[in-house]
């Protein structure tokens, strides 16, 4: 069993150094998938700009024809 000043005794430098070099890959993976998603939102808000757009037009078109 181990004792209660051995399970509280400091990481080893290697073990945190791992551990910090572990978080920082997470960290970019999820800096990644945001940045893919906020490319994705930029097109998708773009693509209903040009909708919306079409839609005055074939609004303005029917109009004109009533």
């Amino acid at each position: 069993m181990v004792s209660a000043s051995a399970a509280s005794a400091p990481q080893e430098p290697t073990d945190l150094q791992r551990k910090l070099k572990e978080n920082e890959s997470q960290r970019t993976e999820i800096t990644g998938y945001i940045n893919q998603l906020s490319i994705q939102l930029h097109r998708w808000k773009l693509r209903l700009q040009t909708l919306n757009e079409r839609k005055t037009e074939l609004e303005e078109e029917l109009r004109k024809t009533t």
